[in-house]
């Protein structure tokens, strides 16, 4: 069986400090893109958190493969600039044949265009089955691993949270439905969205398989490289990415005075929970 993973490497915008923030709000106004970008340029890149999902239960299935006497071949792509190389090694020295799309243009907010190139380097690493995250930020639009399937013209199970080998060349899949979770049998070639895992993270090569890997080269294609060339995403106006606001997450709250321990716990009773017992 044949494995293909695609990922997408995200800025961690929680590492952002507020300082930071301060500098994406200062950026309205004429430039004001070109500020955000530059208040956000070296913020750290982070596997989306359902395709981290999918890449290590990926390697789960190969080895519950591989304990049947199955073999399995693991592939890994993404479809972007050269951030994504440090993670592409990564998954080198775990297994995985890796490439990265260069899409020659920004598609945080293009899921047509991410969906046709894709579907094509899919198409291109002869995956049996391919697996995804179900939504990546910041676009956010959960479209993507539809039009995937319906351009490799292959069924598709979303709220995937674990995966199994069954007989022959099939799955037992375990998915999220809204009345709990739910097990199907699931023949390839078929397209899985990976959402809230248990497995969430990704396990860490060793350093002997990091140097065992180092002087492999991850494949490099472009748009062009395909049939289609991207054309989606030039459909149209460009959506571009053009303010981030940072969430309040404070808490009102009271500090409660006292000398003492028991005069800290009478205050708490006398000013704040006396009147609401009263009323039980």
């Amino acid at each position: 069986m044949r494995i293909a993973v695609s990922f997408k490497v995200t800025p961690d915008y929680e590492a952002l400090r507020q300082v930071d923030w301060a500098r994406v709000a200062a950026g309205g106004g004429a430039g004001g893109a070109e500020a955000r970008a530059e208040a956000t340029r070296y913020v750290r890149r982070v596997f989306n958190v359902f395709d981290e999902a999918a890449l290590e239960l990926a390697l789960r299935l190969r080895d519950a493969r591989a304990e049947r006497g199955l073999e399995t071949s693991l592939a890994a792509f993404s479809v972007a600039g050269r951030e994504a190389e440090p993670f592409l090694a990564t998954l080198q020295a775990l297994g995985f044949v890796v490439a990265r799309v260069d899409a020659e243009g920004d598609l945080d907010f293009a899921p047509a265009a991410t969906a046709e190139l894709v579907a094509a380097c899919a198409q291109r690493l002869v995956g049996d089955v391919l697996l995804l995250g179900e939504r990546a930020g910041p676009g956010d639009s959960g479209a993507v691993p539809f039009l995937v399937a319906e351009a490799l013209g292959r069924p598709c199970l979303t709220r995937v949270t674990g995966i199994e080998p069954a007989e022959g060349e099939r799955l037992r899949v375990t998915f999220t439905t809204d009345d709990g979770s739910a097990r199907a049998t699931v023949p390839a070639p078929c397209v899985l969205a990976v959402g809230n895992a248990v497995v969430s993270m990704l396990r860490v090569p060793t350093l002997r398989d990091r140097l065992a890997a180092r002087t492999e080269q991850a494949a490099v294609l472009v748009a062009s490289d395909f049939a289609g060339g991207g054309a989606a995403a030039h459909s149209g106006e460009p959506a571009m990415l053009t303010d981030l606001e940072i969430i309040d997450r404070s808490r009102a709250g009271v500090v409660v005075g006292g000398a003492t321990a028991a005069d800290k716990a009478r205050a708490l009773y006398e000013d704040h929970l006396r009147a609401r017992l009263e009323r039980l």
